[in-house]
């Protein structure tokens, strides 16, 4: 048996159904307008910025997020430094340093001027020393020094004298004055702007 497929229905013959007006549940008095409907809450057009992006918009924002690194880091790696002078584990704790505080100049700058690299060497120079000094002082009071100190019933300073001793001097130094140098060219590395 073979089948046959139904005829398919002509554009006229379908005929749509008449749209039914919803009745009214409650009835309005005469000569009452109907009342508006309630307007929506406004949507929420945009999203609020970012923490990072906050930070890039404030005129300090880079230098705070900087310093802020550059001391966090600083002591986190003062506990590394040795109690011996060790030139190899001084540069690359103060590369360590440097490389934080230069990407994270760069990374939270909007432009990659001289600002932004005056941004980056001062608060390495700042760390670096913060980082040496508070290292080497308290290093000295752990090491040999530290034993000969307890010998004779002493003590030497510990990690909070070795801090304050570290804000209270100069941080001019040719080490610190290099690792800001390298942190302001991490920070300014690119093309310049040519208008």
């Amino acid at each position: 048996m073979a089948r046959t497929p139904a005829p398919e229905p002509e554009d006229g013959a379908v005929e749509e159904a008449p749209a039914q007006e919803a009745a009214p549940t409650a009835e309005m008095p005469a000569g009452q307008p109907a009342p508006a409907p309630e307007p929506a809450a406004p949507a929420a057009s945009s999203v609020p910025p970012s923490v990072l992006e906050r930070v890039r918009s404030n005129r300090v924002g880079p230098l705070a997020a900087a310093l802020t690194v550059a001391v966090v880091v600083a002591l986190l790696l003062a506990i590394l430094v040795p109690s011996e002078p060790n030139l190899y584990a001084s540069v690359l704790l103060g590369l360590l340093l440097t490389a934080a505080v230069g990407f994270t100049t760069r990374y939270l700058a909007r432009e990659h001027g001289l600002l932004t690299q005056l941004t980056a060497f001062v608060a390495t120079v700042i760390g670096v020393h913060l980082m040496a000094v508070t290292g080497s002082i308290d290093g000295v009071a752990s090491g040999g020094a530290g034993q000969l100190l307890e010998l004779i019933g002493a003590s030497g300073p510990g990690f909070d004298d070795a801090l304050l001793t570290a804000l209270a001097t100069p941080a001019i130094t040719t080490g610190g004055i290099i690792a800001g140098l390298v942190a302001a060219i991490i920070a300014g590395w690119g093309p310049r702007d040519r208008d």
